[in-house]
């Protein structure tokens, strides 16, 4: 088959059943079937069906291609899964996305506006404003902000791949794709962002958030922004702006779920999310607007919950 212009790749481990779903949305599509798109699988040697699932396919597909690790790598195989990709542009993408009708369409359309160029292309998943938003470094940061934690807003070039798989800084931290985005951004000096709602995630059941969301969506997401407002790219009051954002925007329905204590997600046994929250929110001026919204969202977490109960659903 011809280079495909856009490889979809996956990190996976024990999702075999929301893998499948994502796969079944991606292949009905005409892009899949011309082959202008592949799919690339990297299972993280899991133990239940996603081997039987992504071999399944790649035996179905000349243009998926299956891979598993000998043993969990954890976010180390986020850029293993990209350097086994053929595409022109290699987006990552979770497990559990699935993709609407047309989106591989406005996906192949972006790598073809953009290929001789290459900015760094981060994929918002925002209707309702220009689709294609082109910023310098420290325009594009600010307003992409947390959302760059998403692995799903992630792309790469395949000039850019060079050694990739070895490439593992920011796995530790659990945020790879803050860390290359952020030097990738910084190095060209231009972000496109792709405001356009091609996707939906599918709701996991008993979600494993136990590595500690304030430790990694704050202590580590600024460990890593720490070098740009060292060397003047970023500045004290981009950081502000940057922490408001993830104190009004981010954490508040995180915390209403584990003070409410959703049972389809595991929390950090160590970890108290809204002592952590609310010691760092405490000296902001828009500490009261956080209570506030936490409130009403613990609220609503409760509601929802009863209403469950009443009908027979967890």
């Amino acid at each position: 088959m011809p280079t495909p212009y856009l490889s979809l790749c996956i990190p996976t481990y024990n999702r075999a059943s929301y893998l499948r779903n994502s796969i079944e949305t991606i292949i009905c599509q005409n892009e899949f079937k011309t082959g202008e798109v592949e799919i690339v699988i990297s299972d993280n040697a899991s133990s239940d069906d996603t081997e039987k699932v992504g071999r399944e396919y790649a035996e179905r597909f000349e243009n998926i291609l299956y891979f598993r690790n000998e043993r969990n790598i954890v976010n180390d195989n986020f850029p293993l899964a990209l350097s086994r990709a053929n595409g022109i542009l290699r987006r990552l993408c979770n497990d559990t996305l699935c993709f609407r009708e047309g989106s591989l369409r406005r996906m192949c359309d972006a790598v073809l506006r953009y290929q001789d160029t290459k900015p760094y292309l981060c994929w918002m998943g925002h209707e309702g404003r220009e689709l294609y938003e082109e910023k310098n470094f420290r325009e594009g940061i600010l307003c992409v902000s947390y959302w760059m934690t998403s692995i799903g807003s992630f792309s790469i070039w395949d000039t850019e791949c060079q050694g990739i798989a070895e490439d593992t800084a920011g796995a530790e931290l659990m945020l790879w794709q803050v860390r290359k985005a952020l030097e990738l951004a910084s190095c060209k000096n231009r972000m496109v962002l792709v405001n356009a709602d091609l996707s939906y995630t599918q709701k996991v059941r008993g979600k494993n958030v136990s590595y500690g969301l304030y430790h990694v969506f704050y202590d580590n997401y600024f460990q890593l922004l720490g070098p740009y407002f060292c060397n003047g790219q970023l500045t004290q009051e981009d950081r502000e702006k940057l922490e408001r954002d993830l104190f009004l925007d981010f954490f508040p329905i995180w915390c209403a779920r584990w003070k409410t204590q959703r049972s389809s997600l595991q929390y950090s046994p160590t970890e108290d999310l809204c002592r952590c929250v609310y010691q760092g929110i405490w000296d902001k001026p828009y500490r009261y607007q956080y209570m506030l919204k936490y409130n009403w969202l613990c609220l609503e977490e409760r509601a929802r919950s009863m209403i469950k109960k009443v009908i027979g659903r967890d």
